[in-house]
Order: structure tokens, then C-alpha cells, then sequence
């Protein structure tokens, strides 16, 4: 185990930040976002982009959709809102579309197919695209996870009718998301144009703020009881994997209507502006490439991904584990931030789909993102590696 505490939690947003977020004049997406801005239709997160979708297609009551059986929630409730059918189809146990799957779900009241590229790697759907235009299905691509990832060929977000962003997943941003349409030009006659109020940016900001000062105040990380405090609110409470219940999903991840007509805010468009894709895409590589040599040899873990291909800028680390109240637990209390999807959206049922249940029940996520230094990964890898070994002994009847 490291021998000192190192606060690695998450992107952190600092006061200079937000001054110059505010402030700042500048208007135009740098290269590498995939989208350039006068494309974009801005949105208050990912979800109320799907919202305008449904708009878009009259999606309600008697259609059906087709949706990732693994998912966050918040992706698939707007269309759970506007009263449509929301069907699950497989994905695999590396986190794959089964094309096949979808295919045979098909009926006549299925008007749309969402597709998700997970933690930054591509789909394959070259092929699904030519089936769904064949069927006269809009195809969505939900890129929520993979900003500044293109992919080998350059054709993440670029093969659907529709894509989705959702730059809290990458950025230090409040709130923003979008939505990139292949022809957009007179579909809306109304397009979301209000500011999220002051006191919600207020509040969304905060978590932010203390992570920036927990990660640059080594005099707080070096107390347990101070680091507790700090990290009390913004780290995940653990996943009860005995109970019979599959633990619901956060009320954050439900669709508010209330913020439908919400557009991103001028803190978050001025971050997003000044955003620096390159370098972000090279310290999440370099990251992550170190994790992927110092922890492969480690016979308790599994890497969903054992090998990071060009164009693809990962968002994190993702691997399957024993236990993952232990890991999750141990983990957090040394101050390393894990993701993953533990929780499921009330009144769906996943008996059917196995590999989905594996990856939100056993996958944990370590970060990688442009915010952790070598040294931060050094004290990741060497965490990681002790709490294996506990791990191999807990398991050893």
C-alpha cells in the first residue's frame, strides 16, 4: 500500500476556473469534439436531449424502443415519460452490442434504436445502421462516455441519425449536453434557450469545488477524520450485493420535466470553449496505458478492456471483481473515486439479461482522467495491487 494518502476524486473545478468560465468571450468548440457548435442543440444534461428526440418523432404512448439492457437510467427514462415502451436488448459481457438481438426484437410499433458506446470504445454498427435505415428506424448513438473518442475510423457519433453528449462525464462542468442531428435544419421550432437558474448552478457547482480542494490541499488528505468530511457527500455509498432487491437507482438519474426548455449554462459553455481535447486525450491514454501494465498481472481482476486502441480516449479504467462492495468500499476510503452503474431503474426486470446484471454488479471503474499525475496513478496501481492480495486471502476457503 502507498504509503501516504492521495486524493484522486474526480474532475475538480477551482475558483480561477469559474471566474474565467464566466467571463469568458470565447464562443467556438476547439477541434476534436467531434461536432463543431453551430451544430449542436444544447441541452441542461444528455437526458433532456433524448427529450427532444422524442419530440422530434412523436414518441409516446404505443411505440416501442429499443435500449441497452446495461445502462445508467437516466438514459432510458425520458422515453419512459412520454409513456413509450422501453425494450431491453443484450449486451455482452465486454460491454458489446448483440446486433442480432436487436434484430429480433423488432416489431411495427418500434420507431427508434439506442446504441451506447461504452467508456469511450466504439460500437460496431456499420451494419445495424444499414438495417435500421432499411427498416425506417432512427438510430441513436448516446456519446455521453466517449467525448474526444473517435474511435479507429473516426466514426463514433458520426453513423447514427442522431448522437447525444453529456459533458459532465468528461469535463468539470456544472451541467450540459447535446444533441448532434444529421439534418436539423427547421425541426424544432423551438430550440431549449433558458440559463439553469443561479441557485441550481450554485449547487451543482459545489461538488466540484470540493473536489478541487480536497485534491490540491494535502493537509486536509493527510487526517482521516478531515478526509472523511471532504468526501462524505461526493463519494458513492456502497452497494448492498447480499439483498435480493437490486438497489434502485439515485432520484438525480430520473427526468425532471421541469427542465426540458433548460440549455446549458455560460459557466459550463465557457469551460467547454477553452477546453484543451488534445492534451486531455493524451493524459487519459497515458493513464490508462499505465494501469493496463501494472495490473495485469493480477489473476483476481478482469479487464473489460485488455488493450486501448487509437482514436480512442477512454474515460476510465473498467475491471470485473469478486466482491464489489469490498473493492468499492476500500477503494473510496482511500480517496480514489470508483464509477460504475450499480443501480437499476425501477420497474424493469434483467432475469433476462445475465451479462448486463455481471457488468453493474461486479465491473468497477478506476479514474484516469487529465486531472491525475503519474504520481496519482502510481498510488492508484499500488492500491489496486494491495487490496487484491486481501482479496485472493478473503476468497480462499
Amino acid at each position: 500500500m502507498a504509503a501516504k494518502f492521495v486524493s484522486c476524486n474526480g474532475h475538480g473545478l477551482s475558483p480561477p476556473q469559474i471566474i474565467r468560465g464566466i467571463f469568458s468571450r470565447t464562443s467556438a468548440l476547439p477541434d476534436s469534439f467531434g461536432f463543431s457548435d453551430p451544430e449542436a442543440i444544447y441541452t441542461y444534461q444528455g437526458r433532456y436531449a433524448i427529450e427532444l428526440i422524442c419530440q422530434l418523432l412523436h414518441i409516446g404512448v404505443g411505440d416501442e424502443v429499443l435500449v441497452p439492457s446495461y445502462n445508467c437510467g437516466a438514459e432510458i427514462d425520458p422515453f419512459v415519460w412520454r409513456g413509450a415502451k422501453v425494450i431491453f436488448y443484450r449486451i455482452d459481457g465486454r460491454a458489446k452490442v448483440d446486433s442480432q438481438d436487436i434484430i429480433s426484437r423488432l416489431k411495427p410499433s418500434t420507431k427508434l434504436v439506442y446504441v451506447s458506446h461504452f467508456f469511450g470504445w466504439p460500437q460496431d454498427i456499420g451494419d445495424l445502421s444499414k438495417w435500421c435505415k432499411e427498416k425506417g428506424l432512427f438510430l441513436v448513438e448516446d456519446c455521453a462516455l466517449c467525448l474526444f473518442s473517435h474511435g479507429p475510423n473516426n466514426h463514433i457519433g458520426q453513423i447514427g441519425d442522431a448522437a447525444i453528449y453529456s459533458f459532465v462525464k468528461s469535463l468539470p462542468v456544472p451541467d450540459g449536453g447535446a444533441l448532434i442531428l444529421k439534418n436539423k435544419t427547421g425541426l424544432f421550432k423551438k430550440v431549449p434557450n433558458r440559463r439553469p437558474p443561479y441557485r441550481t448552478l450554485f449547487l451543482n457547482s459545489l461538488p466540484l469545488l470540493k473536489k478541487w480542494f480536497m485534491h490540491n490541499n494535502k493537509i486536509w488528505q493527510r487526517h482521516d477524520m478531515t478526509r472523511k468530511l471532504l468526501t462524505r457527500s461526493w463519494l458513492k455509498g456502497p452497494v448492498n450485493q447480499v439483498t435480493e432487491v437490486e438497489c434502485e437507482m439515485p432520484k438525480s438519474n430520473y427526468f425532471d420535466q421541469q427542465k426540458i426548455g433548460w440549455t446549458l449554462s455560460r459557466l459550463s459553455k465557457g469551460i467547454i470553449c477553452q477546453t484543451k481535447p488534445q492534451q486531455i486525450v493524451e493524459i487519459r491514454r497515458r493513464n490508462f496505458q499505465y494501469l493496463l501494465k501494472t495490473l495485469r498481472d493480477i489473476p483476481s481482476i478482469q479487464f473489460l478492456f485488455d488493450e486501448l486502441p487509437d482514436n480512442v480516449c477512454p474515460l476510465s479504467f473498467p475491471f470485473y471483481v469478486n466482491d464489489r462492495t469490498y473493492w468499492s468500499n476500500a477503494l473510496e476510503s482511500n480517496g480514489i473515486l470508483v464509477g460504475g452503474w450499480p443501480s437499476y431503474h425501477r420497474g424493469f426486470n434483467w432475469e433476462e439479461f445475465p451479462e448486463a446484471r455481471h457488468l453493474k454488479n461486479d465491473l468497477v471503474t478506476l479514474p484516469v482522467h487529465q486531472y491525475l499525475h503519474p504520481n496519482h496513478m502510481e498510488y492508484i496501481s499500488q492500491c489496486v495491487q494491495s487490496m487484491a492480495e486481501h482479496d485472493d486471502h478473503h476468497h480462499i476457503r
